[in-house]
């Protein structure tokens, strides 16, 4: 079972980077090169995160009311505007979301899934092989890259682009179980990291 669910997610990396390959159809060695480099790196950071993937899958997940001691009425000062938790629990998935608002359009959504069980650890593996890859990339005015930020490596996105919808996202794993994804729209990634450090995760455990 182990093995066949590494396949998958390495399979499921395989065919992303497949259509990367495909809007050029002819690849320098170089780019091929850091590609399968890429791959490597993350199957062997899953490989070392599989005892952690089965203590996941024996554990039970967390509560809504956890959830929403962590999803506040007002982070960083921006309010909640909407709150929804236990959308996805008919997949066996225990996960919460909020958006908060600020004065001048600006606003954030914040997910947070829980890792725990057969269905959240799978999810949770293929997010820690992502982040494990180094990535950067740039495609007009969107930038994607890997980075550590206050000693977490991140997923982050940035689009500075006036007409985008989604301008900055940051995704991360807390306490090797849970996935935080943040998703900002009119406000650059660097103010988005700012607002994430008024995120208190501590209940999560």
């Amino acid at each position: 079972m182990k093995k066949l669910i590494i396949a998958l997610l390495l399979f499921s990396v395989v065919a992303c980077k497949n259509k990367e390959v495909e809007k050029d159809s002819e690849p320098g060695l170089m780019e091929s090169v850091q590609k399968v480099n890429k791959l490597n790196k993350a199957a062997d950071s899953l490989k070392e995160y599989e005892k952690q993937i089965e203590k996941l899958k024996a554990m039970k997940p967390v509560s809504n009311e956890v959830f929403k001691e962590i999803l506040i009425e007002e982070i960083g000062g921006l309010k909640r505007s909407s709150y929804n938790a236990g959308t996805a629990s008919m997949v066996g998935l225990s996960s919460a979301e909020a958006k908060y608002d600020g004065p001048n359009s600006e606003n954030i959504k914040i997910s947070i899934l829980d890792g725990a069980g057969e269905s959240g650890s799978a999810l949770i593996a293929l997010t820690h092989m992502t982040i494990a890859m180094d990535i950067e990339s740039i495609e007009g005015t969107k930038t994607k890259k890997t980075e550590i930020f206050d000693g977490i490596r991140y997923l982050t996105e940035n689009d500075s682009s006036p007409d985008s919808h989604t301008s900055a996202t940051m995704t991360f794993i807390y306490n090797n179980r849970f996935q935080i994804s943040l998703e900002a729209t009119k406000m650059s990634l660097e103010d988005l990291k700012v607002f994430a450090k008024n995120l208190d995760l501590s209940k999560l455990h």
